[in-house]
């Protein structure tokens, strides 16, 4: 069977039931589930939540889970691509979801950048959950890990076997947890340099951190190096072995 967005389907109820536990849902919660496929999650989240928003992009699969959910008066099923659906301004929401694996990680900054929420259950490929939650100094570490720790406190909550999908993937999946801090630790009015600064650094993650900035940003090589050190950074690090606090500080300077 193939799919024509690259969908591998969740199986076993019994993780379902897990993924559904971890978000640790209320009588009063509006729930977000992006792709959910033919609708085995969908099932066990309307058990908990007030309101279930379902955003599915596959023309076939948004049919079936329409007529699948024809009687369920809390469950709103919307044919949309998620990357471009315009959230309802509602006070706050939950996202779970079984992410496909080509379009998590634009998915994942998606919803960090959105403002209206407090908690999201995402399933990816463990090789995404291991950059998401690397630390500085290893090898996964990256614009993503910094990006989800800027605006979140993240768990790894359990991995998933290949086995519980269909069509069965070559890959370990992972459920990771994701706690929107109250307080980012960029301000809003510095996100867009500090976030400039990040991926340009990440870019030419081979280089060292001045060489890499000098490439990607418009600024004498001389005067970058003046603002790293002022940072606390030596120019020759590369971007893995820079903190996130060290980032903020470059940014504040550039």
């Amino acid at each position: 069977m193939s799919t024509p967005f690259g969908q591998n389907f969740l199986i076993d109820k019994n993780i379902t039931r897990k993924i559904v536990k971890s978000a640790d849902i209320n009588p009063s919660d509006t729930i977000v589930e992006i792709g959910p496929g033919k609708g085995i999650l969908t099932e066990e989240i309307a058990k908990s939540a007030r309101k279930i928003i379902a955003i599915e992009i596959d023309n076939l699969l948004f049919e079936n889970l329409t007529e699948k959910f024809k009687s369920n008066q809390n469950i709103k099923i919307i044919k949309k691509d998620f990357l471009k659906w315009t959230p309802p301004k509602i006070k706050k929401m939950k996202f779970i979801a079984n992410l496909p694996y080509c379009v998590s990680t634009s998915i994942i900054e998606k919803v960090l950048h959105l403002d209206n929420w407090d908690t999201a259950i995402f399933m990816v490929q463990k090789e995404v959950a291991n950059r998401i939650r690397a630390d500085v100094c290893s090898e996964d570490y990256s614009s993503l890990s910094i990006l989800c720790k800027v605006y979140c406190k993240i768990k790894k909550l359990f991995d998933v076997t290949n086995k519980c999908f269909f069509p069965v993937p070559k890959v370990t999946s992972t459920v990771i947890g994701f706690n929107r801090l109250i307080k980012p630790l960029v301000e809003k009015k510095n996100e867009k340099i500090f976030f400039k600064v990040v991926r340009a650094s990440f870019r030419h993650r081979r280089k060292t951190i001045l060489n890499s900035l000098f490439i990607e940003l418009d600024i004498k090589k001389d005067i970058l190096r003046e603002k790293l050190l002022l940072s606390g950074i030596n120019p020759c690090y590369r971007a893995e072995n820079i903190s996130i606090d060290e980032f903020i500080k470059l940014s504040n300077v550039i």
